[in-house]
């Protein structure tokens, strides 16, 4: 039994409870714990998971003690992402030349916020950072060119403050044996490749993405393993963030 204490505003909180509940050999505790969840990393001695770190300053992370920490990117493990993420991996999609996001919001608020997630799955799915990069910023609007060392690209695209009633999100990535599209608008994922083209269904549900992350944290732990994600991926994406924006 892995046993997690979690130190968190009330939402995460009980996002992430939720999510342990739904694994198995995993307990909440508030003392005596075998792993933390904070938003507000400190000097405990415990293997913590980052929550929210797209909300750091680049030059705060350097000091952390990276090995023990796995920072929470979580859009990298929701339901949409990790189809095209695993496509990628085993070689369906061979070696990425477009990446294309949309990320709309009905309500107004900083896109800078949402800005994190999208650059990290960039830097993920290219495998570095962007030797180029290119924004457009207006109110309610941010845009990004990402340029890659090997000729790839990635366009992001978000907005809030979008006319209607419904968010919407999809993920397009191009690569030289096949394409994957994502959206979640309709909840559809669609594979095009050499062996014809296949569709899943994925709901845009928070809960599972946190799920899936948590697996991750904690079979880390017990496996006494590197986690998927480290905390230099972290500062790279922020760097680039910050980059863009000057």
């Amino acid at each position: 039994m892995t046993r997690i204490q979690l130190q968190l505003e009330p939402e995460r909180k009980a996002l992430y409870a939720a999510a342990s509940a739904r694994l198995q050999g995993v307990e909440i505790v508030s003392a005596e714990a075998d792993a933390l969840i904070t938003d507000t990393p400190g000097s405990s001695p415990l293997p913590t998971l980052l929550d929210q770190p797209g909300r750091f300053d680049p030059a705060s992370l350097r000091d952390m003690p990276a090995p023990r920490i796995m920072p929470a990117h979580q859009w990298r493990f929701s339901p949409s992402v990790l189809p095209v993420a695993e496509s990628r991996r085993i070689g369906q999609l061979g070696e990425p030349g477009l990446l294309r996001i949309h990320h709309w919001l009905t309500t107004p608020s900083d896109p800078l916020a949402m800005a994190f997630a999208q650059v990290d799955l960039a830097h993920w799915f290219f495998g570095c950072r962007p030797r180029h990069i290119h924004t457009l910023s207006r109110e309610n609007y941010l845009h990004y060119h990402l340029g890659f060392p090997d000729g790839g690209m990635a366009l992001i695209d978000i907005a809030t403050s979008r006319p209607g009633e419904e968010n919407y999100y999809s993920m397009h990535l191009v690569g030289s044996e096949g394409a994957a599209y994502a959206d979640d608008h309709r909840n559809v994922h669609l594979q095009f490749g050499t062996g014809g083209t296949r569709a899943h269904l994925h709901p845009p549900n928070e809960l599972l993405a946190v799920q899936a992350m948590l697996a991750e944290f904690t079979a880390g732990l017990r496996e006494d393993r590197p986690w998927s994600v480290g905390i230099s991926e972290t500062s790279d994406v922020l760097e680039t963030v910050k980059e863009a924006l000057h």
